[in-house]
């Protein structure tokens, strides 16, 4: 049994299994097939019972009757044997000849008894001795008309044959109950035989009927499981794939309904991969232009700039590097864009301040208090993307931190790994955002306050960034600030 439930479950059944010999138009055609096939044993097995129980019930009735016979003829050869002896002796005294003719036909009726009782029993007892003893019995003595001397000899010889008889008759009864015991210890001994037959096969036929029930329960199951897994495998593992279902005709023809949704989504996707790999390149481009001139104008290469010219530098500027941080993580979002990371000892401190260097006038503006707190000087990672990781969270934490806000940032290692907590003030995120905050494109309810929108992908691509190099992103509680973002980065 259980190598059978291993079999269901790792579906490594025979190649003759895989119903290539037979295809059911329906699902409720194989369920209706595999009823009544798995009922078919159940069936002989009902049978096959009835059968064994009346052969033993025709047995028990033969074996009573061959009791009561038997028993009958040895109560009748009791009878007999006293009423020939008093016959016997009656006339001895009387000499009455209608007593000699009763005692002549008792005795020929205790021959034929004794003969049937010996053909009844099938195996030689006292009855064969009583039947010699009446056949040596001496019945010449029941012809004399009046007492003499011959007929004082003859009595005593006829006592002694009688009291040889009487003996004889005294053992007939416990050989009769000794053969009767024996007889349905026998009955009994066979019954139990045909009884344990019948549990045999009666076993066999349950683990038939079973085994069939398993076979029908698989070849049910099995399209199921399949077109389940399929959906599984579009959702996680990509649409490269081609489905093949195999089973019932019209789960079949499920399956390539399902493939030709896979071939939709796969060629939905590339398009959607195409139009990011072109609109990417093409935001590039002018962005570079724009980043190069304000460049210029900040540091006024083109001639002196007013303080307030130099602000409105100073915005286009930043607005840029946003701009061009945000294009960035469409493209790190963009699954033909990932690559294995690439690890080398990063110094944290220099990587911080370069972080926080493009966001320097935002955090002015807004005069947000940045805390800087580390225990560790240097660990091993991939520094583009967990450079990409940090940015996105100082960015939500910046633009989402309110005006005379704060933002913490810790790092220290726990165990094997690097842990960077980045917390800010503001407003808390929903208690119904906390599980999407990760998920693409999906905008917090929780009021932003930076210069552009966000565009829903940064989490996303933070938590991708970090999990390619085996660590977590998760939103976690601080004990001063309402919203924090743990960030577990292992050690190589």
């Amino acid at each position: 049994m259980r190598f059978v439930a291993a079999a269901l479950q790792s579906q490594q059944f025979p190649v003759w299994l895989n119903m290539s010999f037979w295809r059911p138009r329906s699902v409720l055609q194989l369920v209706l097939v595999g009823f009544f096939t798995a009922l078919a044993p159940l069936c002989l097995a009902i049978l096959f019972t009835v059968q064994t129980l009346e052969e033993l019930a025709g047995k028990e009735r033969a074996v009573t009757r061959q009791i009561v016979a038997v028993t009958r003829l040895g109560g009748e050869i009791q009878t007999e044997l006293l009423e020939l002896e008093r016959h016997a002796r009656q006339y001895l005294t009387l000499f009455d000849p209608e007593l000699a003719r009763l005692a002549e036909n008792e005795r020929t009726q205790l021959l034929r008894q004794l003969r049937e009782l010996g053909g009844r029993v099938g195996a030689p007892g006292p009855e064969l001795a009583l039947l010699q003893s009446l056949q040596r019995l001496d019945m010449s003595l029941l012809n004399a008309r009046q007492p003499g001397p011959a007929t004082t000899v003859l009595a005593g010889a006829f006592e002694n044959a009688f009291a040889t008889i009487s003996e004889q008759r005294r053992a007939l009864r416990p050989w009769l109950q000794s053969w009767v015991e024996q007889l349905l210890h026998n009955n009994a001994d066979q019954a139990e035989a045909v009884i344990n037959a019948m549990f045999v096969q009666l076993s066999f036929l349950v683990f038939a009927t079973l085994a069939l029930l398993l076979l029908f329960a698989y070849w049910i199951n099995k399209p199921v499981q399949q077109l389940t897994q399929e959906i599984h495998r579009l959702g996680t593992s990509g649409l490269g794939h081609t489905i093949r279902i195999s089973g019932p005709q019209e789960v079949a023809a499920l399956g390539q309904k399902l493939d030709w949704l896979r071939q939709r989504l796969h060629e939905t996707e590339l398009q959607k991969q195409q139009f990011q790999r072109h609109i990417s390149h093409e935001l590039k481009t002018p962005l570079a232009s724009l980043r190069e001139g304000t460049d210029l104008l900040a540091e006024q290469v083109t001639g002196h700039l007013s303080q307030q010219q130099q602000a409105v530098v100073d915005i286009v500027r930043e607005n840029a590097i946003e701009l061009q941080r945000m294009i960035e993580n469409l493209v790190d979002y963009n699954p033909l864009s990932r690559r294995e990371p690439v690890f080398e000892r990063i110094v944290l401190a220099p990587l911080w301040q370069e972080i926080l260097a493009s966001y320097r006038i935002t955090i002015d503006q807004k005069h947000i208090a940045v805390t800087l707190r580390g225990a560790v000087d240097d660990w091993v990672a991939d520094r583009h993307k967990l450079k990409t990781t940090l940015d996105n969270l100082l960015s939500n934490a910046v633009n989402y931190a309110p005006e005379d806000g704060r933002v913490d940032i810790v790092w220290q290692r726990e165990g094997a790994n690097l842990v960077i907590e980045v917390a800010n003030s503001g407003e808390p995120i929903p208690k119904a955002d906390r599980e999407r905050v990760f998920e693409p494109f999906f905008q917090s309810t929780a009021t932003r306050t930076g210069p552009i929108k966000g565009s829903g992908v940064g989490l996303s691509v933070a938590r991708e960034c970090i999990e390619i190099q085996g660590g977590e992103l998760s939103l976690v509680a601080h004990s001063e600030l309402p919203v924090c973002f743990r960030l577990l980065c292992p050690a190589r």
